[in-house]
């Protein structure tokens, strides 16, 4: 049997709390970087056509039944493009979704049990596990009842929506890895010791820029331990990633600052603190799974190599090989009816883009394979390479080159060819460096690269082999030189006729191919695969995967010292005092989202930046007389700005300098510049705060900010509204280790009363 999946209650109120969202957005009350900032962490993305958006659902382990599996494509039909995407991470894709329709594919995934919350963002991601867990004939034992039973656990907390960056977690049930738990932040291998099932736990592996193999951990954890375990490395992520570089904000770059020694010291020095401490919220059991006897797998042809025999004798997992990833929704909904009446009405997605339709039995194969048949897939790679790629520039913002197109172009290729060197064999394809097509894990790989060739932009791809991914002896392949796209079919024809897949002769292959004479620059050189238009970056724009609070304050830094060259090279005094008063406007704004605020005005940004950032002294006091200055310029009392440019610029250094020691917890690591300025004692401990109106988790943010002004010991009446409000702020307040004095129901609103115990 298969162990259930059961969607945490705080994934719930999340997703439903997105609709509100989403409608202050279209209202024009939320900026599209604040909503960027909401729509992200729930697998939200913007594509590259503008106006269409991605939905990135959650597959647990891969694991899907058929009623979601017909929801999927029900709502690929009704809001989508009607093809549902199968990605790396085995999850599923919609895409050319419109933004006010996705409340609605969202609310109707959790009528299922499905969401997309953590899809995307600074988020624990979907934890993946080998797609044929509990039915492979050489694991160690079924690890799928520990990856989603893992991602039940942190799901329940706030903290795993509010990362330095993506958290990826991967369970393979041996040393083959075919989960990718090598390369993964935080990945788990399948050990018995003593008659004990346990794992092998590694840390800090990932892929794109700077990409590392994990280093192990801890040689043996017993199953039960893997909560404290993730939670401890998510603990260590949280305090010590770089949250103002996205660039360098991955796991494997905490890994590599400490070195492998000093992480692991302060990954168990973090273990016994959870120990001593106890774990926070439920921790969900492990679903009891009827193992079989692992038995030797049974000898299969090549015509079969997609029919998989089962530990359990007589049965068989079917292979649906996705061209691309991708499958039309009314195949998807056939699929899931023929698993229900021939398997066990689920479905597996694996890290190859495919599905596995598993535990047929032997005497209904026939019956499959003709149902199967009349659909747009296949169930056979028909002995060439399996192809794995990305979305790449057809749709992705970071993309660079046509990474679906080259894949065509390379079946399309060697469709009908007799290569026994494919047989087996993933080529996979990335269109830039971020590696979502894995490509540092195939035997070959591919990397999109643009390059200049007689001053024109030329799509072209780093070719990389060698690579291994085994627990212990993990390598990563290694890049062998760069070929123009429109090569690259042909190359790879020649590299599997003549069998080399590594060594000298891959070599001189890619050096043979890498040579372009002038004479044979044709017009098509310039022309990425699946394109007539001229190869460019036109649509490429930042990526939203680092979406956050972070990118918030970003844009407004950035736009400062942009101002500020503005004001530099301004022809004119008005331009120069305009860019000045621009620079000053943008430098006040950049930190006010970590108070909960977004100010419509520009006298509403300087009160709010007086409040909260020159009063408690985090900028110098003369800051409050730039800003009087900067208003009375701009209604019209004073003549002149720019002799303000000095001051000016060093405020911006100060709002950087503070943007830039933000820790995990959003708080500045520097000192004030002086002590807070001090205000009239209160005649009461009693605080009054309306949140009437705001909703959930912006109210969560600004009551907190509340009990932080308020003395140890005072008491705040927060008044809130009825639904989320009610139901959700007591506990989240509650769990910051407030003392919940009680709620007043008033005729419209709750007043909560809190007492700060910290």
């Amino acid at each position: 049997m298969d162990p259930e999946w059961k969607l945490p209650e705080k994934v719930r109120r999340d997703t439903l709390a997105y609709r509100s969202q989403v409608e202050t957005f279209l209202k024009g009350q939320l900026s599209p970087v604040a909503f960027r900032a909401y729509r992200v962490p729930m697998g939200i993305y913007e594509q590259r056509r503008p106006g269409t958006y991605m939905v990135r659902i959650r597959i647990g382990a891969g694991r899907a039944s058929a009623a979601q599996l017909r929801r999927i494509a029900q709502l690929s039909q009704k809001h989508g493009n009607g093809v549902v995407h199968v990605t790396t991470r085995q999850d599923m894709q919609i895409h050319d979704v419109k933004i006010e329709e996705t409340p609605d594919v969202l609310e109707s995934l959790l009528e299922v049990g499905l969401s997309s919350r953590g899809g995307g963002g600074n988020t624990v991601r979907n934890v993946t596990a080998c797609p044929r867990a509990g039915i492979c004939p050489h694991e160690t034992f079924d690890v799928m009842p520990h990856a989603l039973a893992l991602a039940q656990y942190l799901l329940q907390f706030d903290s795993s929506y509010n990362l330095p960056r993506k958290y990826k977690i991967a369970f393979s049930g041996c040393g083959q890895d075919c989960a990718r738990a090598c390369v993964a932040d935080l990945g788990f291998f399948a050990h018995r010791r003593n008659g004990m099932k346990g794992f092998a736990v590694y840390a800090g592996g990932g892929l794109g820029s700077d990409p590392a193999v994990a280093v192990e951990i801890d040689d043996f954890v017993e199953e039960h331990e893997i909560f404290e375990v993730a939670e401890a490395v998510k603990r260590l992520f949280d305090k010590y990633g770089d949250r103002s570089n996205k660039h360098k904000a991955r796991l494997r770059y905490v890994v590599a600052r400490f070195g492998r020694d000093e992480f692991v010291r302060l990954y168990r020095k973090e273990r016994e603190r959870i120990r001593r401490q106890g774990l926070e919220g439920e921790t969900p059991g492990l679903a009891e799974v009827r193992e079989q006897s692992a038995g030797r797998a049974q000898r299969i042809e090549r015509t079969e190599r997609d029919l998989l025999p089962e530990k359990n004798k007589g049965l068989y997992t079917l292979r649906l090989v996705l061209p691309l990833g991708d499958i039309p929704a009314d195949d998807l909904i056939q699929v899931a009816r023929i698993a229900e009446t021939c398997g066990t009405a689920v479905v597996r997605a694996t890290q190859q883009q495919d599905l596995l339709i598993p535990s047929v039995p032997k005497a209904k194969l026939g019956a499959v394979r003709k149902e199967l048949q009349r659909l747009r897939i296949g169930t056979s790679t028909n002995g060439l390479p399996k192809l794995v790629t990305c979305a790449g520039a057809s749709t992705c913002k970071l993309g660079l080159c046509l990474s679906r197109g080259l894949a065509k172009a390379i079946a399309d290729t060697l469709a009908g060819q007799s290569v026994p060197a494919a047989d087996g064999l993933t080529i996979r394809i990335s269109g830039c460096p971020n590696s979502c097509g894995q490509h540092l894990t195939g035997a070959i790989g591919f990397q999109g690269h643009a390059k200049r060739v007689n001053g024109r932009l030329m799509p072209c791809y780093d070719v990389l082999a060698g690579a291994k991914m085994v627990e212990g002896a993990a390598r990563l392949a290694e890049p062998i030189g760069t070929l123009p796209a429109r090569r690259i079919p042909e190359f790879v024809a020649q590299v599997l006729q003549a069998g080399a897949l590594a060594g000298e002769r891959l070599r001189e292959l890619v050096q043979k191919y890498a040579e372009l004479p002038a004479e044979e620059i044709t017009e098509d050189y310039y022309r990425d695969w699946g394109s007539d238009a001229p190869f460019s970056l036109a649509g490429r724009g930042p990526g939203e995967c680092g979406a956050g609070v972070m990118d918030v304050i970003r844009v407004d830094v950035d736009e400062a010292g942009q101002a500020m060259k503005r004001a530099a090279a301004s022809a004119t005094d008005r331009e120069r005092h305009e860019s000045v008063y621009q620079a000053l406007l943008a430098s006040t704004r950049a930190l006010l989202v970590l108070f909960g605020l977004e100010p419509k005005t520009d006298r509403e940004t300087f009160e709010a930046f007086r409040g909260h950032l020159i009063e408690p002294g985090w900028v110098e006091p003369a800051t409050r007389q730039l800003l009087e200055e900067a208003m009375d310029w701009r209604m019209g009392d004073r003549q002149t700005l720019a002799d303000r440019q000095p001051q000016v610029q060093k405020l911006i250094q100060r709002v950087e300098e503070l943007f830039l020691s933000l820790d995990a917890n959003l708080k500045f690591r520097v000192e004030p510049v002086q002590p807070a300025e001090s205000s009239p004692a209160s005649e009461t401990p009693v605080h009054t705060v309306n949140l009437r109106g705001v909703p959930c988790p912006l109210n969560f943010v600004k009551a907190k900010l509340a009990i932080e002004k308020a003395g140890v010991g005072d008491i705040l009446d927060i008044e809130i509204d009825d639904g989320e409000p009610i139901q959700n702020l007591p506990v989240s307040l509650g769990r910051q280790g407030q003392e919940i004095l009680g709620t007043t129901k008033h005729e419209n609103y709750f007043c909560l009363r809190v007492r700060r115990r910290l």
